[in-house]
């Protein structure tokens, strides 16, 4: 005897199986089988405040930031002024779940401009993932200063973790593809394991586009299992004007990344970056059942 039932677990619907064991020895004769959620994980809102999107690297596949040359007289626009982001802090009309503070690099601002940036947002709000490994071992490389104390203010001036940027392919040859002028995959994990002695976990990221292959993400993933991870954000990669050949890939294929993410990395938080809220609710159906817990949308951006 079956019948079918709503069943409320962890602010989460499943619709659940019921059966009843007739002429059994199982105690209490009955059996609860979960087939799938009838909602979606979470979503979470963010803040995205963003210093600069100038920078020198020159990522082939990012579409985020400006190719900074470094040549003579290239004019270089200032970071997002202090008292700009403050005010828009002030007059934010939504209430958002997470600030991500994030840039590009430049040589203008010191660190005390991001570290006073972050100590200012902590005025406002509580969870504020910062900046990346990236911009940590820039600053080490310019100011002379150990990465501990880069990170050690950055987390009494209010930030709460790390965030995920560089982190997006650990496969060594694939950055050197794509990203050579970035540091290397062992200096990026390095920088981003810091954290934890400071108190602020690290994120470590995963790509969903097509042009990574199954090798590629088995890599990735398996240098990823080797360490310890606050959570794991998955990206839905969008192409660029630059870059149309740069697709997420299809939902099927996502959702089986979801699943090998999973296997590989365990119980670590899984959430799915989805900053134009484009993901339809029976795509993050599906992805909660994949096994992603959370879902990023952005709701506002303060930005220079």
């Amino acid at each position: 005897m079956m019948r079918e039932i709503l069943w409320q677990r962890k602010g989460r619907t499943h619709l659940c199986r019921i059966y009843l064991l007739i002429g059994t020895k199982r105690k209490g004769g009955m059996k609860l089988e979960v087939i799938y959620p009838q909602e979606a994980s979470p979503t979470w809102d963010v803040l995205k405040l963003t210093t600069t999107r100038q920078c020198w690297m020159g990522c082939h596949f990012c579409d985020f930031s400006n190719f900074t040359p470094m040549k003579p007289a290239h004019p270089i626009a200032p970071s997002l002024p202090i008292p700009v982001a403050e005010k828009a802090l002030k007059t934010l009309e939504v209430k958002v779940d997470l600030v991500k503070v994030r840039g590009g690099l430049t040589f203008r601002e010191p660190f005390e401009y991001f570290r006073t940036l972050v100590h200012r947002v902590s005025q406002h709000h509580s969870t504020i993932q910062v900046y990346s490994p990236v911009e940590l071992h820039q600053w080490h490389r310019m100011e002379q200063r150990p990465i501990r104390d880069l990170l050690a203010e950055l987390r009494w001036a209010g930030a709460t973790g790390i965030g995920p940027g560089g982190g997006e392919s650990l496969v060594q040859a694939w950055r050197d593809r794509l990203s050579p002028n970035r540091l290397s995959a062992n200096a990026w994990i390095d920088i981003a394991q810091l954290g934890w002695d400071i108190g602020l976990p690290p994120t470590a990221m995963v790509l969903a586009g097509d042009w990574l292959s199954t090798d590629d993400y088995r890599e990735h993933l398996s240098r990823l299992a080797d360490f310890r991870w606050g959570t794991i954000e998955m990206k839905l990669f969008r192409a660029s004007d630059a870059h149309p050949e740069l697709e997420s890939s299809h939902l099927l294929k996502i959702l089986t990344l979801i699943e090998m993410t999973r296997s590989y990395l365990g119980e670590i938080p899984l959430v799915i970056s989805d900053p134009r809220g484009e993901l339809s609710d029976d795509a993050k159906i599906l992805m909660t059942q994949a096994g992603c817990d959370a879902f990023y949308r952005t709701v506002a951006e303060v930005a220079p």
